[in-house]
């Protein structure tokens, strides 16, 4: 039992998820874009039956495991319905990239379909992701080891005295990074 359950509410419902979380509607995503909210959707639904599935192996409870089988078929039919939305808007080549009303040939189209590595002493994995032609057929996957550099190093102003930062930073006398 949770000890809130008798302190702060002496053992009414809470509006809180089982961490404690409150119903916030913070998990709702509304982008104004149906495909962009349509894939959202698919991702909940999806991240959801995974939980579901997790929770049916650890429990031995019949009851809890016709609940939950129950929970995944409903997960199932989520996604589908989705991803039928998206069907009916002429499928991920129409619908891609997010938003499709925005002119290509206005986006910097020489970084749309690299892979940058970020790390400093490992090769980029190779894989469908990164290699051969995009998804959108309008482009080639690669990718760049050792990104350039494209801007000057900022210079960050000074941390405010009283702020717990530390004196060098303070007085902007940090030595540069190495890099």
């Amino acid at each position: 039992m949770n000890p809130r359950h008798i302190l702060s509410s002496g053992l009414a419902a809470l509006p809180v998820n089982a961490n404690g979380m409150p119903f916030d509607m913070s998990h709702i995503y509304a982008s104004g874009n149906v495909a962009a909210d349509m894939l959202a959707n698919v991702t909940a639904e999806a991240t959801g039956r995974v939980l579901a599935n997790r929770l049916y192996n650890l429990t031995e409870d019949k009851g809890m495991k016709d609940f939950l089988s129950f929970l995944i078929a409903r997960d199932t039919m989520h996604q589908q319905q989705w991803l039928a939305v998206i069907e009916e808007m002429g499928g991920l080549d129409a619908s891609l990239p997010i938003p499709n009303s925005f002119p290509q040939e206005e986006e910097a189209q020489e970084h749309a379909y690299y892979c940058l590595n970020t790390s400093l002493d490992k090769p980029l994995p190779k894989g469908r992701w990164s290699e051969g032609p995009a998804f959108d057929g309008r482009g080639e996957f690669s990718t760049k080891e050792q990104p350039e550099i494209l801007g000057e190093e900022p210079l960050l102003g000074s941390a405010r005295p009283g702020s717990g930062a530390q004196q060098e930073q303070i007085d902007c006398s940090m030595p540069p990074l190495k890099r």
